[in-house]
């Protein structure tokens, strides 16, 4: 349950209300409880919400304090009626079978209008305040990003799991409708699981390419399997990005970099630095295919838009390089460090990955790989 407590006792008045101005061919506005609305999406999508507004607060009197400000600038501690939707159809919605949306949009008796989202996080009582702190920062800046402000990220005891956590922004009414707010308050969730709770994992990898926000890696630690680049690669930057490539593919679990990211020692969190233009993708993938022998199967380069606060705004792009694991069979891969066409000579490197650090492979090591190699296919050996 998203809002919860105390409740006013004009449910009737606001239904009556929101009803009078149509926000649907039939009157399938539902009463979850005295002051939650719940319909489909279908039904209500297209509504602006300046309606919603006045519809809302038609129907409402200043009886109670606790949805009726208590002066200027102190706001009500609740506000007057929220709305939430099911993605079911108007035909198959049912307010009891139906599954609600974790996105709830608030109406306040000043007209103000807020989101609250409801988001899977790590549990209350084993996360310190630094992974609150990351959450904080994360959403934040999605926040202002995509044109709204970040109010409270919370874990309410009283009516949540210890590991379910919300988030209330305060998000502009103008020119918005329902679906617009709702799709806002979607994106803002999924930035926050996919965030907060993978640390890059591949799983986490692939839905922030599927459908991921790009501030979700914001979160995201550097590790064994994940490396941040806060621009493509340039001058000496382009051997260290292809030993970057070369370590994931060397490694048993392969590895993921993202361009446009950048996290420095000590932050708490990453910070984006979107890329402009769109020529990063085939920059990367000449990078690779002259640098990495052999380039990698399977590896892939997706360009993710980092949003702005319209559908149709963008900020720019983050690129997402996936190196999949590699058959053990072609590994070693080798990194090219230098080449002398004039003399026919060309230095290749060993580089793998121990922890967070990409490292080359000493030439003892390097020399006992090749000599066994080299062994293993003499005849009768």
């Amino acid at each position: 349950m998203m809002t919860d407590g105390p409740r006013g006792t004009t449910a009737g008045a606001i239904k009556a209300g929101i009803e009078g101005f149509r926000l649907a061919d039939r009157p399938d506005v539902a009463v979850l409880y005295p002051d939650v609305c719940f319909a489909s999406i279908e039904a209500v999508g297209d509504v602006p919400i300046s309606l919603l507004v006045a519809s809302v607060l038609t129907g409402w009197r200043p009886e109670s304090h606790l949805t009726a400000p208590a002066g200027p600038g102190s706001p009500a501690p609740f506000p007057v009626a929220s709305l939430v939707v099911s993605r079911d159809s108007a035909v198959r919605f049912h307010p009891e079978l139906s599954n609600r949306d974790p996105v709830e949009i608030q109406v306040w008796a000043d007209g103000r209008v807020t989101l609250e989202v409801e988001f899977q996080g790590s549990d209350l009582a084993t996360v310190g305040e630094e992974w609150r702190s990351t959450a904080r920062g994360v959403l934040a800046e999605w926040a202002r990003e995509s044109g709204a402000e970040l109010l409270s990220v919370f874990n309410d005891r009283s009516r949540s799991l210890p590991d379910v956590w919300n988030a209330t922004f305060a998000v502009p009414a103008a020119d918005r409708t329902v679906h617009d707010l709702v799709d806002l308050g979607t994106r803002a969730l999924r930035t926050a699981e996919l965030s907060m709770t993978g640390w890059g994992s591949e799983q986490d990898v692939r839905r922030l390419i599927a459908d991921g926000d790009a501030h979700a890696v914001l979160g995201w630690l550097p590790s064994a399997v994940l490396e941040l680049w806060a621009a493509l690669p340039e001058g000496d930057g382009e051997l260290y990005f292809a030993a970057d490539v070369c370590a994931f593919a060397n490694g048993v679990r392969g590895g993921t970099i993202v361009v446009g990211a950048d996290r420095m020692p000590g932050d708490q969190r990453a910070r984006l630095t979107p890329l402009d233009g769109d020529e990063g993708p085939g920059l990367v993938r000449r990078l690779i295919e002259e640098r990495v022998f052999p380039v990698p199967e399977r590896l892939s380069v997706h360009q993710v838009t980092v949003p702005g606060a319209t559908p149709t705004e963008s900020h720019g792009s983050i690129l997402v390089v996936r190196i999949p694991p590699q058959d053990r069979l072609v590994r070693p891969f080798l990194v090219r460090v230098a080449a002398h066409a004039g003399r026919g000579l060309e230095a290749f490197a060993v580089v793998e990955r121990y922890g967070v650090e990409t490292r080359a492979r000493g030439a003892a090591a390097t020399h006992t790989a090749l000599a066994a190699g080299v062994a293993a296919l003499l005849p009768g050996t």
